[in-house]
């Protein structure tokens, strides 16, 4: 892992598909919770088509997890079912559907059916058991690209990585992450994860810091050469789209090492954010608004920036 030192100076060529909803037949194993009356602010349908369908209709988020198999003793079907759990969620900005799928869930993809967590669009599952999300409950104007609606923004996989470890604690984390792509929330997902919890991710998700760090993010990816590059320039157009009303931008850049997945790379840039006492103080320090993302270039290389402003 290299990252520079010095905070503040200075197409997406990625497998990931952070994009189209899968639609799945009924799943094998059903434990559907009845609609009666109001509907709950967290739902459980252990059916994809119904619960995707009850998604879409109520705006809401869909969390999916693929199980070894669907009984009483899974880990994360057991930690769904805690009060805690349920209030949090509950509690949150959107209405949540969960989801509980075996392992051996299938789909159809051009007539050949496939288990699902072999979709290309759930790669970073790491073809086993984990939990990911589908966003039903951001629906913007137009389809464009920062589009997230229908589109999967979270994928915690529960098989080790490199770096990346799944804990149940990281399930609770969805609960109140804001709106955002699926590398966006990786990278605030990592940030939130570290052990020293350090409090960038507190403050405010600012769209034009998140955009900003996307742009960044790819810039770095397409030459394949971290940096804070051309920052003079960019932090004045920062501090013009953001307004006056904050302090002049701070940016952190990190790269991983290379051909790493997705959540492995997000977890290996905030390590090395950790090795630098300028990085750290930023990204441990609480912000008024911040923005996060990470893109991998041609050379297998993920390039990180987060950008702060208070």
């Amino acid at each position: 892992m290299r990252t520079l030192t010095d905070v503040g100076k200075a197409g997406w060529n990625t497998r990931i598909v952070a994009a189209a909803l899968l639609c799945l037949p009924a799943a094998a194993h059903a434990d559907d919770t009845s609609d009666t009356g109001a509907r709950p602010a967290v739902t459980s349908i252990n059916d994809y088509a119904a619960a995707t369908a009850a998604a879409r209709d109520a705006g809401a988020m869909l969390l999916v997890s693929i199980e070894p198999e669907v009984t009483e003793n899974d880990v994360v079907g057991s930690h769904l079912r805690q009060p805690s759990v349920q209030r949090r969620f509950a509690d949150s900005a959107t209405p949540w559907v969960f989801c509980r799928l075996p392992l051996e869930s299938t789909t159809a993809i051009k007539g050949t059916q496939m288990r699902l967590v072999d979709h290309p669009s759930l790669v970073e599952l790491r073809r086993g058991a984990g939990v990911f999300t589908v966003d039903y409950a951001h629906k913007a104007a137009d389809d464009g690209p920062s589009s997230v609606y229908g589109r999967i923004v979270s994928i915690l996989p529960r098989t080790p990585g490199k770096y990346y470890r799944f804990a149940t604690s990281h399930i609770d984390e969805l609960a109140d992450m804001p709106a955002g792509t699926l590398t966006q929330r990786s990278m605030i997902l990592a940030v939130r994860i570290h052990p020293e919890r350090p409090q960038s991710t507190e403050g405010v998700a600012d769209p034009v810091l998140a955009s900003e760090a996307a742009s960044h993010s790819l810039h770095q990816a397409s030459l394949g050469n971290q940096g804070h590059h051309n920052w003079s320039t960019r932090s004045r157009r920062i501090l013009s789209r953001v307004g006056y009303s904050v302090s002049s931008p701070v940016e952190v850049v990190a790269e991983s090492w290379e051909n790493q997945d997705l959540l492995d790379s997000c977890v290996d840039c905030v390590s090395s954010w950790r090795q630098s006492s300028g990085h750290w103080n930023a990204v441990r320090s609480r912000h008024k608004i911040f923005g996060f993302d990470i893109r991998r270039g041609r050379n297998g290389i993920w390039y990180a920036t987060g950008l702060f402003a208070r």
